[in-house]
């Protein structure tokens, strides 16, 4: 077809009304986790790295549901959603940072009810879970010991322990 030859019937004509709300639906969606990641057993590479901002403002122990170990402040929204397309025997999830001033702890809420906080298992200062994880979908939360401290970390997940 001619480009020259298009009519004015066939081209869909926008206001700025229509225009308006569409901006305003992309902003007011909110984003669901800073990445998204599926994994089956005997991934490469191992570990996979998750890179991400934590902190926030919202108590870890109010998103578990429980103060088991539970300390520090996130966003309400997850950081990470793991997928797992099967069971792992062993999953190790380790949050580090390059900033020593930085103290992150970790949420991880998965199938069947599973909520595991951590801070500072490795290290003395970087939260660490390890365990049988079963398939299905989890949410990963990193926050900050302290209240509205923003920071960049790496989530690595493996299926041996690190150190």
């Amino acid at each position: 077809m001619n480009v020259s030859k298009i009519s004015h019937s066939n081209v869909l004509k926008l206001g700025w009304g229509t225009f308006a709300t569409i901006v305003a639906l992309a902003i007011a969606v909110p984003s669901f986790a800073q990445s998204a990641i599926s994994l089956g057993r005997n991934f490469r590479p191992d570990p996979a790295n998750l890179t991400g901002k934590g902190g926030g403002n919202i108590s870890i122990a109010s998103i578990a549901g429980i103060a088991d170990n539970c300390r520090g402040f996130a966003n309400v929204e997850p950081n990470h959603k793991i997928t797992l397309t099967e069971t792992f025997p062993l999953l190790d999830l380790l949050v580090y940072t390059s900033n020593i001033n930085d103290d992150p702890t970790m949420l991880i809420k998965g199938p069947n009810g599973i909520v595991i906080c951590a801070d500072d298992e490795s290290g003395g200062r970087n939260p660490q879970a390890n365990r049988r994880m079963p398939k299905g979908e989890y949410l990963v939360w990193v926050g900050s010991k302290n209240i509205n401290q923003a920071f960049s970390y790496t989530l690595s997940l493996s299926e041996i322990l690190q150190k």
